[in-house]
């Protein structure tokens, strides 16, 4: 064999060592390709996960997104005439049933908790884009003296779960930047990007927000929801009284603040609702008055945003109502205070008699709609304040429109649960106790006995006074016979 012929097969040899594999994705367009593709498979990773709702973290008490879901149920075929703008000092502390039954007409709380007054702007901006209300009322804890996007920790969990349940995508862009920060852009779109740590540190979570979601959404949702969210049923107990008499209020007045952005929302939520032809006013919900010292100070923080715009302002912190007991709060010396069931009635009646005597708001009257009636007949404050069905089983009418040594009976009747209803004129010169002389049957056998009613504690309706007593249960009244 030749050397030339040796020679040429060993640089065919060589040659064949050198071949390279494929050659894939060392251009610059084939890595952008295959980035691209990674994305693709991540975008559609994180939108699967959303919409099966792993992530979902709120869904024991979901009432962000309930809100929004009964929103749009109710629009447009049950109009909703008045809403009050807040957050949880709203949830707690105006009950829109009593509001709704009172007034005669739809109320509803568009207040998810810990909301600062930039992100109800939007939420209403929203509610307008679908209705027009008569009345707006904006409580003024909203004012929280920010001067821009809560960038980090519960206030920031707070309007990721006011932000994901709206439903209009342009408006929701539009307050994209003035609700967060850069980085929070898109972990405010996908629950997954926001909560996706609990696939590594509880996945059992995970399941069951799963689970709960799906569960509450295969079955259609008929209650009647109008964005109450209440919590607490005990007032200020004795331990919390002793810190006030020790240690002075909870809170300084005189450290609070209202922002530039505070005003500047404050006049855009005004100005959007008189361009919707939407009256609109400011509302205080009170603390407890040994709760908060120097309040005069905030108050005077507080008008320098509200007094600009021109709208009323009611204010229920000051001038202190003694009707706020430590029944009406909850139990807690920290910063922020919440009110009872029992003190949001209070609060809600204060606010429907306000609107009737101060605002004069042309209110529609939709007590005999029957649409109406019937969504709202036996849910709460409904027989405190609306006359009930004479064919309601449950319900034994005993006098209706009637007239007893010159007293004007609106009606009196007794409910099932043995409560014993009476409703006089608002100009009745009753007090707080009456006595009733009634036919009754006791234990099967007809007698008369005298019956006590009270003035309710905690309803104080637009049209009436009401009294109520609960009665053993081998008691039915048959006749009212005579006063006391």
């Amino acid at each position: 064999m030749s050397q030339k012929y040796r020679q040429e097969k060993n640089r065919q040899a060589q040659k064949k060592k050198r071949v390279r594999g494929p050659r894939l994705f060392t251009k610059p367009v084939h890595l952008i390709c295959r980035l691209c593709v990674l994305a693709l498979v991540a975008t559609a990773a994180v939108i699967f996960t959303d919409r099966k709702h792993c992530f979902i973290t709120d869904q024991q008490d979901p009432h962000h997104e309930r809100r929004w879901d009964a929103i749009y149920d109710l629009i447009p075929d049950f109009p909703i005439d008045i809403v009050v703008l807040g957050n949880s000092h709203v949830n707690t502390g105006i009950d829109p049933f009593a509001l709704s039954c009172t007034l005669g007409c739809t109320a509803f709380d568009l207040a998810p908790s810990g909301i600062t007054i930039a992100d109800a702007y939007y939420c209403l901006k929203e509610m307008l884009a679908i209705t027009t209300p008569r009345l707006v009322v904006v409580e003024t804890y909203l004012m929280r003296g920010t001067d821009g996007p809560i960038l980090e920790g519960e206030g920031l969990a707070d309007e990721f779960r006011s932000f994901y349940p709206r439903r209009n995508t342009l408006i929701k862009i539009e307050s994209l930047p003035v609700l967060f920060g850069v980085e929070s852009y898109l972990p405010a779109w996908s629950s997954t990007l926001r909560n996706h740590e609990l696939l590594l540190r509880n996945r059992e979570e995970m399941k069951k927000n799963r689970e709960m979601y799906e569960k509450r959404h295969s079955q259609k949702d008929d209650e009647l929801y109008l964005g109450r969210f209440a919590r607490f049923t005990s007032g200020i107990n004795d331990s919390i009284a002793r810190l006030y008499e020790t240690n002075g209020p909870a809170v300084d007045g005189g450290d609070e603040i209202v922002s530039k952005r505070d005003m500047k929302y404050a006049r855009k939520i005004v100005d959007l609702c008189r361009e919707n032809g939407v009256e609109v006013m400011f509302l205080t919900l009170p603390m407890h008055e040994k709760h908060v010292g120097n309040y005069e100070l905030w108050r005077d923080e507080q008008a320098k945003a509200i007094d600009p715009t021109g709208a009323p302002w009611y204010n229920l912190q000051m001038p202190y109502l003694p009707i706020f007991d430590y029944e009406c709060f909850e139990p807690t010396y920290g910063k922020n205070q919440h009110m009872t069931m029992q003190g949001a009635l209070k609060a809600t009646y204060r606010l429907a008699h306000y609107i009737v005597d101060e605002m004069k708001v042309d209110l529609p009257d939709r007590r005999n709609e029957s649409a109406w009636y019937a969504r709202f007949y036996g849910k709460d404050r409904f027989y405190e304040n609306l006359p009930p069905r004479i064919t309601d089983e449950k319900v034994r009418m005993i006098a209706q429109d009637a007239y007893l040594e010159g007293e004007h009976i609106i009606e009196m009747f007794q409910t099932d649960n043995n409560w014993l209803y009476l409703k006089l004129d608002r100009n009745s010169e009753r007090r707080d106790t009456v006595e009733l002389i009634s036919g009754v049957v006791m234990n099967g056998e007809n007698t008369i006995v005298r019956i006590p009613l009270f003035l309710s504690r905690w309803d104080d309706p637009i049209r009436h006074k009401i009294y109520r007593s609960h009665l053993p249960d081998n008691i039915t009244v048959e006749k009212l016979l005579d006063w006391y």
